[in-house]
């Protein structure tokens, strides 16, 4: 199909010019004049989709959305749009059924909207190859996570997963919320996405969404299925999850038994239990804990919030994870809070509780605490809020609780599943405050990457700039400071420049990206 089109620009201005469209050799291509060479929209429409557009000022509006942009047409009526979008629905089947290797390309040079991937360097190529390597290496792998075809050649980095190029196509159609689709041979991969990827894997993703799937009687798509097939497959897999109360997917823990929320004088309810008997019943080893938190130092600033954030995930954990009885509490401090309390008889005693209930949401937020991201994923796949407020804590979410975790990956995954990096807890401290006022440096370069707001101030009137001077951290004041030396020059720019994403090339800007990547760079070697 072919005919005269209403494009909408990609400029600040938004403007709308028409261009003659055609579809060809599986593209979506536009010409300004017949006699110019055709610009490509979309390179391969077996990655892409179409939907209408109601919300616009103008009429018979429709959308092509690909991996990497999206293209805003109008058309002279509604049916001329509803044509339009057929024939791009049928040429997206056509593309799959026919998916020849040596498939005619349109010259890539002729188009300014492709032209930057010609012009990159050569270093961006080799980070690809670099990448490919690298998580094909995790198990499962090197299978499609779908559909089991072999040498998948793209990736869904918010759910960890490698895809083929056809169910690439289907991830990107059902939206962003649900698979974020990238490249592992084209795309340029920051490490901090290349070592999420490697943190998960098509194993550990497929234990979570297939675990029922043989119970169920359900088939796994083929690699010579149909689309509709795979699309099915897709839209049911969240069905496929095991229940999270269901009988046998979680290690039930005797009601009767004591938990390890210790609260100095506790109120009614709370069960008391010999300190020196707790001891002897251990959940974890000495270097399990010690490998778990090392990151706390054991100043006295830091210590109330470590036995406090430790002693109510474990009774989470303990709850619903572990068939014990008690939690070692020695080695979490107990046994230092316990020489403070008033002894009560010949023998010391704490009080202990458990938690009220479970939700994927509480799992979620104490699995980003514990750097746990097959529980995360488990979680977000039995339907937690990623902005999950835990209002018995602060009103503190599982970003702030990777934060809390010193995990850049765990703080990543949250990131790139839509974790809100300005959301506040009740002292108004958002991620960012509470990674400035732990240090930690590479958790600090990721949220100003992400767009974190550092002027939002607390309760107390503070800035992460001021916590950061006050503790005379010189790598975060120097980050914050340059971060905000960018951010206005960038409004100096021009009305029009928007501030918090890399839309500038400027040398200032350039310079600022270099550093936030190496300090990202450096706190990955070193965890």
């Amino acid at each position: 199909m072919e005919g005269y089109l209403f494009k909408r620009a990609s400029n600040a201005f938004k403007t709308w010019n028409r261009r003659w469209f055609s579809i060809q050799n599986n593209q979506l291509v536009y010409q300004k004049k017949f006699k110019d060479n055709p610009t490509v929209v979309v390179e391969d429409l077996r990655l892409c989709t179409v939907k209408h557009c109601e919300d616009i000022e103008r009429r018979f509006c429709f959308e092509v959305v690909s991996p990497t942009k999206s293209c805003m047409m109008q058309a002279d009526s509604e049916k001329l749009r509803q044509a339009w979008i057929r024939a791009v629905q049928n040429s997206i089947a056509t593309a799959f059924r026919d998916r020849s290797d040596d498939s005619e390309k349109l010259d890539r040079k002729s188009s300014p909207s492709t032209s930057s991937l010609d012009s990159e360097p050569r270093e961006k190529s080799l980070k690809g190859e670099g990448a490919l390597q690298k998580v094909m290496a995790i198990a499962g792998n090197s299978t499609c996570c779908d559909c089991d075809q072999l040498e998948p050649k793209w990736a869904s980095i918010n759910l960890g997963i490698t895809l083929c190029i056809q169910c690439s196509g289907i991830h990107r159609s059902l939206g962003v919320h649900f698979s974020k689709v990238r490249s592992l041979t084209l795309d340029t991969w920051e490490p901090e996405l290349l070592k999420l990827m490697c943190e998960l894997g098509n194993g550990v993703i497929n234990q979570i969404y297939e675990a029922r799937r043989e119970e169920l009687g359900a088939r796994k798509p083929q690699p010579g299925d149909p689309r509709y097939v795979h699309t099915h497959a897709q839209m049911n897999k969240r069905t496929w999850t095991p229940q999270p109360d269901a009988p046998g997917t979680r290690i039930p823990t005797p009601m009767h038994q004591p938990f390890m929320l210790i609260q100095p004088g506790a109120k009614q309810g709370l069960v008391s239990v010999g300190l020196e008997e707790a001891w002897h019943e251990s959940l974890f080893c000495a270097d399990e804990l010690d490998s778990l938190f090392s990151y706390f130092d054991t100043s006295g600033r830091l210590r109330s919030r470590k036995y406090s954030l430790v002693s109510r995930m474990l009774s989470f954990l303990a709850r619903h994870f572990f068939p014990v009885s008690v939690c070692d509490m020695r080695l979490w401090g107990v046994a230092e809070a316990a020489e403070h309390q008033p002894a009560s008889g010949s023998k010391e005693q704490v009080m202990f509780s458990e938690p009220k209930h479970y939700c994927p949401g509480l799992q979620l937020y104490w699995a980003a605490f514990t750097r746990s991201l097959p529980n995360m994923a488990e979680a977000l796949a039995h339907g937690a809020q990623v902005n999950w407020i835990n209002t018995e804590e602060e009103k503190r979410t599982p970003l702030i609780m990777a934060v809390q975790g010193g995990s850049l990956v765990t703080c990543e995954f949250l990131l790139q599943n839509s974790a809100s990096v300005n959301q506040q807890d009740s002292q108004g401290r958002g991620p960012l405050h509470h990674a400035t006022i732990l240090g930690h440096t590479g958790q600090v370069c990721l949220f100003l990457k992400r767009g974190a707001n550092q002027n939002a101030s607390d309760i107390e009137d503070k800035t992460p700039l001021s916590i950061a001077v006050e503790a005379v951290n010189a790598d975060i004041v120097t980050l914050l400071r340059l971060a905000k030396m960018n951010e206005e020059m960038r409004e100096s720019e021009g009305p029009y420049n928007a501030t918090g994403q890399y839309s500038s090339n400027s040398p200032t800007d350039v310079q600022y990206r270099k550093c936030i990547e190496e300090f990202i760079g450096l706190q990955l070697g070193e965890a």
